[in-house]
């Protein structure tokens, strides 16, 4: 069973498993900032990416999502990131952070390791058309 509250900033969900109570919190961006949370997934025979971005109470300041045809996880992490920090460039964001869990995309856009090759020119376009700062924690949209 999951339920939550309704508090944006402070959103709390707790998960209930066999007589275990975890609770899991979004942690607001600092002030000033929005928060990106980008996601894919691949199923068997279609992908998708999405991303939220948030305002520093935790309100949603836009959301989407969309199909892709033929793509790996990686495709549709990478997608997902590329396309959140251009919606944000376009809204004049300059304060962003970013939160996702796809390691290798994190890694490759922090140049960490060099990307797969069917990622090279997503990371390639990510890295030349956003400044990022640190370890991924803050990206400057500029």
């Amino acid at each position: 069973m999951i339920s939550g509250q309704n508090n944006l900033s402070e959103r709390v969900t707790e998960v209930h498993s066999q007589n275990q109570c975890t609770t899991i919190k979004w942690p607001a961006p600092p002030n000033s900032f929005v928060k990106i949370n980008f996601d894919g997934s691949v199923t068997s025979n279609s992908a998708a990416c999405g991303f939220i971005i948030r305002d520093d109470n935790g309100r949603p300041v836009f959301v989407t999502s969309c199909r892709i045809e033929n793509a790996s996880v990686s495709i549709a992490e990478a997608m997902a990131l590329r396309d959140s920090l251009i919606k944000a460039k376009e809204k004049d964001f300059t304060n962003v952070e970013v939160e996702g869990d796809s390691k290798l995309v994190i890694d490759a856009v922090n140049g960490r390791l060099e990307p797969l090759w069917r990622l090279i020119k997503l990371v390639q376009h990510i890295r030349t058309s956003f400044h990022i700062d640190d370890v991924w924690t803050d990206i400057c949209v500029s």
